[in-house]
């Protein structure tokens, strides 16, 4: 059985935090959360997780911001970053503008807050090269 994915999730919205960090779990899916982008960058050189799960808009520091700076550490670039966001289209079918966006600022994706967080848990099992076998439900 391949490893659990690992994802770090930063947000600023706890109930948000809490319903996608269940689903998740459901999906076997590890989860940590940070709930901005100053946190998320004192903890992601420590548990180096798969896939970060990112807030385009937070409170201190936001995600594009806390991306850039992922991106320019050598120890944390390789990690991938997916948008979170209540703007622009539907996470389900990315667009053009929005994979230009994501390109722009180092992230390999963008899901639309709102959407199904089982569609999610596939992006991040796809992305991270981790099969789902022997779910436990």
């Amino acid at each position: 059985m391949a490893k659990a994915p690992h994802v770090l999730l930063v947000d600023d919205d706890r109930d948000f935090r809490e319903i996608t960090r269940e689903v998740l779990k459901r999906h076997d899916i590890m989860v940590d959360v940070a709930s901005n982008g100053v946190e998320a960058l004192a903890v992601v050189p420590k548990i180096q997780p798969d896939i970060i799960l990112m807030d385009v808009q937070m409170p201190k520091k936001d995600g594009i911001e806390t991306t850039v700076e992922l991106n320019q550490n050598p120890k944390t670039k390789h990690i991938k970053v997916i948008f979170l966001t209540n703007l622009g289209d539907s996470g389900v079918k990315v667009t053009e503008q929005n994979k230009k966006f994501c390109q722009e600022f180092g992230a390999v994706d963008y899901f639309k807050k709102g959407g199904d967080l089982n569609i999610l848990a596939e992006k991040i099992e796809t992305l991270s090269g981790k099969d789902k076998h022997n779910l436990s439900e």
